[in-house]
């Protein structure tokens, strides 16, 4: 795709591809849901921004502890770009970014279309 006029009007653009990390998501809302945006491995994945378990905003996932020095990772979560999967920040819930499923409870969340056009990333809902 080339432009936005090809995706349709029922895309919105959410960023460009360089505010995003590789292996790193950002918080959205579009038509008042609160989406998270991934990057993992070039391709981008938009989830709902909440995980099902307690609310914690999985945009967050990577995020450096403030209490790093006291714990056994120093991280919050993160993006596996190997399973697809982003865990969650709070109690490491492990959501896969193209299902929206967590295999263990075998709850899900929502997933949303994305496409990238001209250095842009575009989120269908």
């Amino acid at each position: 795709m080339s432009s936005k006029t090809e995706l349709g009007d029922d895309f919105t653009k959410v960023a460009n591809v360089d505010e995003i990390e590789r292996g790193r998501g950002i918080s959205r809302t579009v038509n008042g849901i609160e989406i998270a945006v991934f990057n993992a491995n070039g391709e981008f994945y938009a989830i709902s921004n909440r995980c099902a378990h307690q609310q914690a905003p999985l945009c967050k996932a990577g995020d450096k502890k403030i209490n790093a020095e006291d714990t056994w990772t120093d991280t919050r979560g993160g993006v596996n770009e190997d399973a697809c999967t982003v865990s969650c920040p709070w109690h490491l819930w492990e959501w896969d970014l193209e299902t929206g499923e967590h295999l263990a409870s075998g709850k899900r969340i929502g997933t949303f279309d994305v496409e990238v056009a001209n250095g842009e990333v575009y989120v269908r809902i």
